[in-house]
């Protein structure tokens, strides 16, 4: 695949590397305008830790211990006018996340967007980066387009949910007797199952690693530790059939942070018999935690789990289309 690129010089007059110790705030008015209506509406306090972090910065750069954002902006005078922001995958060195893309409202029309993606791209480039992923709401044409012009292809469609602790379930009734909690012998199982249960283009993009299904009594136990001081702990279940598992629910509690982050796989043979007892059985896993706003990212492949989270009472926040770009040699 060609990527396309301005024949302008890619760093000049406007553009130069984002530095986070006289770009921060700037960078924190310009998310504010061009995402605020996404950030209150998924509750994000990006812009308020940005402000944060901004003012604890002298400290945090001396230490060299802190790097927050990595990308490019677009300065004209003494106002950032628009940012592109990078960062390579945790999961596989030659891939990379463009996390957004921003230029404030009256300054766009200009190419400035798209100076500053092709700014990252040859970035990417020059560290070795092979593939870049990014994701964009599905109705934003003007963006899309943008990413599409330069190479990107759209892989998956996911549905961003979202349950507010004032609409949590009241009656769930008795927890389905098919789902048991995961043990430290389902690892192979487990992983097969995300795997098998995972769409092709969306396993080709973003590998699933045997070890993230690691479940040993060290694990466990520090899920129970983790849970108790109100860090990130995962709480799981599974269903089992003659042959193996069928399904698997995942939540993710985040006690300090306020949120519940719930996850759904199943075999596509079993798609449409799972869903709904799986959800509710992860309510169940809540009773005795404090009610918080609940979140699930569905792909437009599982419709049947997008309905049984419906059918819970979730609502849509954001539909977001996945796209990757392959970087040729």
């Amino acid at each position: 695949m060609t990527v396309w690129l301005a024949t302008q010089p890619l760093i000049g007059e406007h553009i130069r590397p984002f530095d986070p110790r006289r770009d921060l705030e700037g960078l924190a008015d310009l998310i504010e305008i061009a995402f605020g209506r996404e950030l209150a509406l998924t509750e994000s306090r990006m812009v308020q830790d940005m402000r944060q972090v901004a003012q604890w910065g002298p400290i945090l750069w001396a230490a060299q211990a802190f790097q927050l954002f990595a990308g490019y902006v677009w300065v004209e005078g003494d106002t950032l006018v628009g940012n592109v922001s990078f960062s390579r995958d945790k999961q596989a060195d030659d891939t990379w996340i463009i996390a957004n893309v921003a230029v404030l409202p009256e300054y766009r029309g200009r190419g400035i967007a798209g100076r500053l993606m092709d700014a990252a791209i040859e970035h990417i480039r020059r560290q070795g980066g092979k593939r870049i992923l990014l994701q964009v709401k599905a109705e934003n044409e003007p963006a899309r387009a943008l990413y599409r012009h330069r190479g990107f292809v759209p892989f998956d469609t996911l549905h961003e949910l979202s349950l507010s602790p004032a609409h949590w379930p009241l009656l769930l009734g008795s927890p389905d007797k098919r789902l048991r909690p995961v043990r430290r012998g389902d690892q192979q199982a487990l992983f097969r199952l995300v795997q098998a249960s995972t769409p092709p283009e969306v396993l080709r993009r973003r590998p699933i690693r045997a070890s993230d299904f690691r479940r040993n009594i060290f694990w466990q136990l520090g899920q129970t530790l983790r849970l108790l001081l109100g860090g990130k702990a995962l709480l799981e279940l599974i269903a089992e059939g003659d042959k193996g598992l069928l399904a698997y629910g995942a939540l993710t509690a985040q006690l300090l942070r306020g949120s519940y982050e719930m996850a759904i796989h199943v075999l596509p043979e079993q798609r449409g018999h799972w869903e709904l007892a799986l959800i509710q059985g992860l309510f169940h896993l809540l009773e005795r935690l404090p009610r918080q706003t609940v979140r699930a990212n569905v792909s437009s492949s599982h419709p049947e789990a997008l309905q049984a989270f419906e059918c819970m009472g979730f609502r849509t926040l954001r539909v977001l289309e996945q796209m990757s770009l392959e970087l040729e040699e």
